[in-house]
């Protein structure tokens, strides 16, 4: 998942308009968010999977 799709997601929310791009501040909010998501998963060890629905949930965010 990069920034790209994580634009096409506001999109659809509302929050750009087409051929907008997602500000900064709109990019570090989204990331926090994720992180909270990611902080909550961290509360469920991994099962039989090499890595925790945290680790793969972090792993998804753009870099």
């Amino acid at each position: 998942m990069g920034v790209e799709d994580l634009e096409e997601m506001a999109r659809e929310c509302g929050l750009l308009g087409a051929g907008q791009s997602m500000s900064p501040e709109l990019l570090a909010y989204t990331q926090a968010v994720v992180e909270q998501c990611a902080s909550i998963a961290d509360a469920y060890p991994p099962k039989e999977t090499e890595e925790s629905a945290a680790v793969h949930i972090r792993a998804m965010l753009p870099t």
